[in-house]
């Protein structure tokens, strides 16, 4: 193992001999500049270690930028055992994450950050709702526009129930409100209420502003809508029960160990979302393709 960050970027860079300099450059950039961070903390030998071995680092790199074979999803990196991706959610990337039943992962690298997400097309397969060669991108192409609207609408409404929340609350609220609960159910840290307030507002509303802003242009594939429908409803079902949770506990009652269920909740709004419209595509498709034969005699 090499001793120094100089001598492992050099192992790296010729471990990665083959691939066109810009991305080599780039790959060696992120990792100088991750290395580095962590060497800052801990010193040169224990970021080294955490990262691994150079020519099963150089690999991760190669497989990142050309893809696997089979089509699972793979990270940007990894730094202590976790994987890790900053390079956006686009809507490949969300595809190959949260909906890939060829992959039988149930957790794969997450969309945007450190850590993991949930692959919704794995957990499809293994309770027998789908087969891992089923819902390739024709039937999403096949999903009937009125179940890409509905789809749709689930994060614009919890966006907009948790607007009303808040505005019909706002006044009743005292001064500081809860923003964290103990293992006992009751809030054990508070904060002002327009921080606390506005944070939640801001993880629930922009996104979803955002996102749609994009998402909606004419022309977008159902298939990119609906990804995005459950990323958001997901994040917007989450916020507005926390926002909910919130409002009830601020004037000191606990309701902290509900959090577990808000969350299975928000996984399974999640999951709805992106399931059913893709069930109504593979419908779609199976009509067609049973139709066809009649049609051709």
């Amino acid at each position: 193992m090499p001793e120094t960050i100089a001598t492992y970027l050099a192992a790296v860079r010729e471990e990665l001999s083959g691939l066109p300099e810009r991305e080599r450059a780039e790959a060696l950039r992120e990792l100088e500049s991750l290395l580095r961070d962590d060497a800052a903390r801990r010193g040169e030998a224990a970021a080294i270690e955490a990262v691994g071995d150079p020519a099963t680092y150089a690999a991760s790199v190669r497989e990142a930028v050309s893809g696997p074979a089979d089509g699972s999803a793979v990270p940007q990196g990894r730094i202590l055992g976790m994987p890790y991706d900053f390079r956006g959610a686009s809507a490949e990337r969300v595809g190959e994450r949260i909906w890939n039943p060829a992959d039988p992962r149930i957790f794969t690298p997450r969309l945007f950050g450190v850590g993991w997400t949930i692959n919704f097309g794995a957990v499809a397969v293994k309770i027998g709702l789908i087969r891992p060669d089923d819902s390739g991108d024709e039937a999403f192409r096949r999903i009937p526009p009125k179940a890409v609207a509905l789809a749709m609408a689930v994060p614009a409404l919890f966006a907009l129930a948790t607007v009303v929340l808040v505005a019909t609350a706002w006044t009743g609220l005292p001064a500081e409100v809860p923003v964290h609960w103990g293992v006992s159910g009751a809030p054990d840290d508070w904060a002002p209420k327009a921080t606390a307030v506005g944070f939640l507002l801001a993880v629930t509303v922009l996104p979803v502003a955002v996102a749609y802003a994009r998402v909606l242009r004419r022309g977008t594939p159902a298939r990119t809508r609906v990804l995005a429908a459950a990323v958001l409803g997901l994040l917007s079902s989450l916020g507005a029960a926390i926002a909910a949770i919130t409002v009830a506990d601020a004037r000191g009652a606990g309701h902290g160990n509900w959090m577990v269920l808000v969350i299975l909740g928000a996984v399974a709004v999640s999951f709805l979302v992106l399931y059913l419209p893709v069930r109504a595509g593979m419908r779609a498709e199976w009509r067609d393709s049973l139709a066809a034969p009649g049609e051709e005699s």
